[in-house]
This record gives structure tokens, C-alpha cells and sequence, in this order.
């Protein structure tokens, strides 16, 4: 029992900190099962690394789908992070589009256990060492990190630099080993490794050793036996090695390996296009050397004139790096901290280049600054470090305007202990103020689209007549059981081309590409009507998705095999498909014979229309609607769905009309016209077998409305 007691006493703040981090690692797990569950990782970027990962152990290294629909390796999409090989081992024996995810968040983690020893060998303070490691698990960029963004291997460096830089400082406090030093050599590779970027952490480490941790700053003199002595120090030596491969590395990833696999890029680009029949000049940032450099398009065009013109337009380059969101998102950084790194500054400049690469963006509508971006990944253990340096340096420096050497030495301790606790309680305020998932956990995990299923009123009404508008539940964009049933119809092995929400789920494949890439190719086709992450990002016109929508719905080669909510499931067919249409399923008409006119509020009104009376789960069955525009109103934004609610538990499945989001969108209709559309009725296996009232819908995703069609049995 004593020993026991001891055990405790020696280490209470250790046993904190452990059971804090159990907790932390609870909540972070909880929070990543429930948003991949709920389809919130996509291919960019979880699905790619997954993918990457799978592609490695089946003989294809670092191999994924890019933007445009073409395996290639991962270098030709501006990136080089080998450090996705070292979790390759976990991968075979765990293989799951999550793992990862959990064997980061799992070093993330335990890289609190660090920051403690760090913080332990330079403050001498139990108490401080457990607020400081607490301080940057409460971090409040590192929980948006451990919570909402996956795996990136720029993130799963942060453990792998921590590790180095307390083998280092011990070495330097202790003495240096041969041992260490090979420990330091292999996790600062490890480190490199994370993105083709950290290179230069480990460079400007290697110049803060050699001024820093050499005593050139105390005892300098320029004479050849000062600089003979200087140079045969072991801290030179691995100053001057961490500066010579971290520039090599840097070098060569950014200058020989990402530009001479550029033109992979451009060929994969130049066939996307082709396949869509779009000019292929659309897109310059896509043909650069690289990629990301579109990013910084307000200094130059090439490596050379961006770094030309950031050196010689100081006055741009102040411009920039505080301009527009910038300021607030330094904030945001530094103020969890309260701005303890600033009064190290020698030390924070090891994490310059990601302030620089962060903060000197000039393309619009791109955020890199923001503490909700993985690319503050490897900026935060050197914040926490700083700061841990900085409160050790104010606090003895305070102390010693005290006389009394004994009160000056309690006094230091007392300055550790309130400065670390303030600096704790700092990343704990704002992580509830800039609203960390971490410390959210609880309303993140219970907000789960809580939308009715159904609405109770209406299968309980009585009167419901044809042509009645009610109010059901706008269509749920990102429905988790329609996700789920798509998936289960896609087997191993086939090439897919779909949105980016089902990415992930998808990744264990050679070939997923973001749709409309490969659209004309993959066995798979999943088309989400909503999906514009692909043209967003190419700045191609959005029409691009609709239009191929309109080859998919004619083609003889492909066959649609479910739809449900915004997701249409084709799988391509080596035989033609004889029921594909001559003409579109939508027509627009400047005459037709009425056989009623149900009004859907001043807009359009619904003239006529035709349901099967009976349908069967996994067999496509036809609808027709007849609509005509009305003079009043504008439907600019507007989508038609379809929603079928069962007459006796009210559970509702709802699905796009595709026809009038790929042909005509309602935008377009001319008033006074009439559109009969030709909708498709396969509904999945989910559904229950019952009768079920029908209703067409309209929705801009704020003003929505349903009208009531009739019943049909669903077998």
C-alpha cells in the first residue's frame, strides 16, 4: 500500500496527465468514428491517403486517383510526404479507410508525454510540465487537427519532431551520445519526411543550434582557433548536418521530384478535359511546376519569380501577410498562448516557413492561415515549445530582481507555476471561444442531422386530397442510410468515379475518381446532383456536372441502378442498355392539354402527371410529371425531388429529379411553357415494403413545398 502511495506521489502530475489523455483520446475517437460514419471524410484528403496506403502494399507505391481521374503517383499532385510508408505495417494488419486517422491521432496523443519531458528538463516543475502538456492537447488548432481533418503526414510529423528536439536537448544538457545522436538522425529522417516543406523546420533548427546551442553568441570572436574549436564542437556538427540535409531535401523535393513529375499532371488534366469536351486552357495553375504555386500568383508564376519578388517587395509581402482575415487568424494562433512565443523569438523562427508559405498566399478564396487548416500542424509544437522557454527565461529573469537568493529561487518556481497555469487555462477558454471539437465533443456527437423522418400530421390526416401543398422536411443532402446503400451495391476491386463525400468510405481501390472524371470509364458512376468540389476547384463551369448527368441518362452503356435523396448509382454495362432513351427525359413544350392545374404556389403548378400503381425495391419503374411555369416568381436555385412517405410508420425516402437537374433546371424554364419530365423510380433495397404516399417537391434550401400526388405500394 505504501508502495502504492509513493508510486502516486512521485507521480501525480504523470497519471493526470495520463488519465487527461485517455479521456482526449476518447473523445477525438468518438468524434472521428461519428464524422466518418456520417460521410464528413471525403477522398481530398483522408480517401487519397487511405488509398496511397493501399496502393503501396499492392505493389504501387504511393499511387492514387488525382483531381482528373488518373493513377498516378502522389509527387505529380505537388506533394511529397514518404512518411505515409511508415504506416504501411499497421495498414496490412488493420485495413480500414480510418486507420490512419486513429494511428495518428494515437502519436498525436501520446506526443503530449513529450511536450511533459520538455517542458520537465527545462522548468524543473511537475505542475507546469502537466499544464503545458495540457495546454497543447487544449491547443485549440490542434483539436480542429485531432478531430475533424484525418490523416496528413504533415500532422503526423508533429510526434516525430518533438521526439527530436528533447533527445537533442538532452544531449545538450547531459552530454552527447553516439546512441542519441543515431536516435536524433532517424527521427529527424522520420520528420523530413512529413511534407515536402519540413525540410526546412530542420534547416532553420540547424541554424538556432549553431548560434544558439554553440556559444556564438557568448563567447564569439573572429580569430581561426575560435572558428577551428566552433567547428569540432559535436553541437556544430549536427547544426551544420541538419542544415545541409534539411536544404538538400528541401531542394530536391520542391525543384527536381515535383516539377519533373509535373507533366503527369498536365497529361491527366489535358484528358479530363477532352473527355468533357472543354478547352483545354481552361485551368494555367494545373501546367505550372507546381500545382500550389497558382496560390501565390500576386508574386510570379514560377519558383523563380515568387521568391524573387517576395525578397524585393518587402512592402507587398508586409501587405499580404497581414491582409484581409490574416491579422485575426494571427490571433486566433497566438492568443491561446497569450503570445508567450513572441518573447522567444529565436526560437519560433524555426517555425517561419509555414508562416510564410500560410501567410503570403494572393489567390482569393483560399485559406491556408486559418487555425481550422491541417498546415498549422507543424507550427504548434514549436509555439508550445517557445513558450515553454520563454516562461522559463521570464520567470528566472523576474526572480532575480529579488536580493534573497533563497525567496529568488521559490519566487521562479511560483513565476512557472502561474505563468504555465494561465497559459492552461488560456487554451482552455479559447478553445470553448473559437469552438474546438475537442471541447464541443458532446454537442458535435449529438447533432446528427436530427431532422423527423417524418411528419407526423401527415399520415394521420384524413383529408388529404391531390394537388394538397404541405410542408415535409427539405431532402437531406448528406443522407447517411442512401450513402451507405450506394456503397453496399459497389463491389471490390471496380473503379468508381464519384462525389468527394464518398471518397473515404470508397478508398481501398486502385481507381476512385471525383466525378465527372472518368465518368465515360469507371464501372461505377455515383452522381450527387449538389457536387461542385471539382469544379470549385478548377474553376470549370458548373454546368459540367448537369451536362454529363445528360450523357449518363442516354447512354446505352450505363444502366442506373439506385437513387435515392441526391445520389444516382450507374453502373456500366458491356452489353448496350436497351431501355436508354432516344430522346431526353424532359421536354419542353409551348402547348399541352391540361387535365388539372394544381398550383405549387405562385411559380409552377403541376398539370398532370402518371405513377405505377405498384413498384418493386431494385427494379427502375417510370413516372411522368407534366409542370407548367408560372408568369410570378423567380426559381433561380430551386431543385424538384421526389418524397414517398409510408402510410403507416411515416418513414420517408426522398430522391432527386434528375431530369430537371440535368436538362432543364427549373432556373431555366421559360414562364408560360410546359416540361414534361420522365423520372426514374428505383428505390432501394432499404426501403420498407409497404404503401406509401407520393409527393413531388421544391426546394432552394430555404423555402420548400410538397404536393401530394397520390399512393403507391412499394413490394
Amino acid at each position: 500500500m505504501n508502495k502504492i502511495k509513493n508510486f502516486i506521489k512521485n507521480n501525480i502530475y504523470l497519471l493526470v496527465l495520463g488519465g487527461f489523455s485517455a479521456v482526449y483520446l476518447f473523445i477525438a475517437l468518438r468524434l472521428y468514428i461519428f464524422k466518418f460514419n456520417n460521410f464528413d471524410f471525403g477522398k481530398f484528403d483522408q480517401g487519397n491517403m487511405t488509398q496511397m496506403v493501399w496502393n503501396t502494399l499492392h505493389g504501387r507505391i504511393l499511387y492514387l486517383t488525382d483531381y482528373f481521374g488518373s493513377n498516378v503517383p502522389r509527387w505529380s499532385m505537388s506533394h511529397v510526404d514518404p512518411i505515409l510508408l511508415l504506416f504501411a505495417p499497421v495498414f496490412a494488419l488493420f485495413q480500414h479507410p480510418m486507420t490512419l486517422a486513429y494511428a495518428q491521432l494515437i502519436l498525436v496523443v501520446l506526443s503530449a508525454f513529450i511536450v511533459y519531458a520538455i517542458a520537465n528538463m527545462e522548468l524543473k516543475s511537475g505542475w507546469a510540465s502537466c499544464a503545458f502538456a495540457v495546454s497543447y492537447l487544449m491547443y485549440p488548432a490542434l483539436g480542429f487537427i485531432n478531430s475533424t481533418m484525418g490523416f496528413h503526414g504533415v500532422t503526423a510529423a508533429v510526434p516525430f519532431f518533438l521526439g527530436a528536439f528533447y533527445v537533442f536537448e538532452k544531449m545538450y544538457k547531459k552530454g552527447f551520445t553516439s546512441k542519441g545522436i543515431i536516435v536524433l538522425s532517424i527521427l529527424l529522417i522520420i520528420t523530413m519526411s512529413g511534407k515536402e516543406q519540413v525540410p526546412l523546420y530542420i534547416f532553420m533548427w540547424g541554424l538556432f543550434i549553431l548560434v544558439f546551442r554553440n556559444g556564438v553568441t557568448d563567447s564569439f570572436k573572429f580569430t581561426r582557433e575560435w572558428f577551428r574549436k566552433w567547428i569540432l564542437k559535436v553541437n556544430t556538427k549536427i547544426g551544420l548536418g541538419m542544415v545541409i540535409s534539411g536544404f538538400l531535401w528541401f531542394c530536391v523535393a520542391f525543384f527536381v521530384i515535383i516539377p519533373k513529375y509535373a507533366p503527369l499532371r498536365t497529361e491527366s488534366y489535358n484528358r479530363f478535359l477532352k473527355s468533357l469536351n472543354v478547352d483545354v486552357n481552361s485551368s494555367a495553375n494545373v501546367t505550372l511546376e507546381n500545382y500550389f504555386l497558382g496560390r501565390y500568383e500576386g508574386f510570379g508564376s514560377s519558383y523563380k519569380d515568387v521568391i524573387i519578388n517576395m525578397i524585393l517587395n518587402h512592402r507587398k509581402v508586409i501587405r499580404v501577410f497581414f491582409g484581409t482575415d490574416k491579422l485575426e487568424n494571427l490571433s486566433m494562433t497566438f492568443t491561446p498562448l497569450l503570445y508567450a512565443p513572441l518573447l522567444n523569438p529565436s526560437m519560433l523562427l524555426i517555425s517561419a516557413p509555414d508562416f510564410l508559405m500560410n501567410y503570403l498566399t494572393t489567390e482569393e478564396g483560399i485559406g491556408t492561415s486559418e487555425i481550422q487548416n491541417h498546415r498549422i500542424s507543424m507550427i504548434i509544437p514549436i509555439l508550445i515549445i517557445s513558450s515553454i522557454y520563454a516562461v522559463g527565461f521570464i520567470s528566472k529573469s523576474l526572480s532575480q530582481l529579488i536580493k534573497n537568493q533563497n525567496v529568488s529561487k521559490n519566487a521562479e518556481r511560483v513565476f512557472i507555476i502561474l505563468f504555465s497555469s494561465a497559459i492552461a487555462v488560456s487554451c482552455l477558454v479559447t478553445s470553448k471561444y473559437y469552438d474546438n471539437p475537442m471541447y464541443l465533443w458532446f454537442t458535435q456527437a449529438v447533432m446528427r442531422r436530427v431532422q423527423a423522418k417524418y411528419d407526423t400530421d401527415i399520415i394521420k390526416r384524413t383529408d388529404l386530397k391531390l394537388g394538397d401543398v404541405v410542408k415535409l422536411k427539405d431532402i437531406d443532402v448528406r443522407d447517411v442510410k442512401c450513402a451507405n446503400a450506394i456503397i453496399s451495391q459497389i463491389p471490390d476491386g471496380v473503379s468508381v468515379s464519384g462525389p468527394d463525400n464518398l471518397g473515404a468510405h470508397l478508398s481501398m481501390r486502385e481507381t476512385y475518381a471525383l466525378y465527372p472524371a472518368l465518368w465515360n470509364e469507371a464501372d461505377y458512376v455515383i452522381l450527387d446532383v449538389l457536387s461542385r468540389k471539382i469544379t470549385l476547384l478548377l474553376m470549370l463551369d458548373s454546368n459540367i456536372v448537369s451536362e454529363v448527368g445528360k450523357f449518363l441518362i442516354t447512354s446505352r452503356d450505363h444502366t442506373l441502378v439506385m437513387a435515392c435523396g441526391n445520389l444516382f448509382l450507374f453502373k456500366k454495362d458491356a452489353v448496350a442498355n436497351p431501355n436508354a432513351l432516344d430522346i431526353y427525359p424532359i421536354q419542353e413544350k409551348f402547348m399541352y392539354k391540361e387535365k388539372f392545374n394544381y398550383p405549387f404556389s405562385e411559380l409552377m403548378s403541376v398539370v398532370d402527371y402518371s405513377l405505377p400503381e405498384r413498384v418493386v425495391r431494385g427494379v427502375d419503374a417510370k413516372a411522368t410529371i407534366v409542370y407548367q411555369r408560372n408568369e410570378l416568381g423567380s426559381l433561380n436555385g430551386y431543385m424538384l425531388y421526389t418524397s414517398y412517405v409510408n402510410s403507416k410508420t411515416g418513414e420517408m425516402y426522398q430522391v432527386a429529379n434528375l431530369p430537371s437537374f440535368a436538362f432543364y433546371r427549373p432556373e431555366e424554364w421559360e414562364k408560360g411553357y410546359y416540361y414534361v419530365e420522365n423520372i426514374d423510380i428505383a428505390l432501394p433495397s432499404y426501403v420498407k415494403a409497404g404503401n406509401y404516399k407520393v409527393f413531388v417537391s421544391l426546394t432552394n434550401r430555404i423555402r420548400y413545398m410538397s404536393m401530394y400526388l397520390g399512393d403507391l405500394k412499394v413490394d
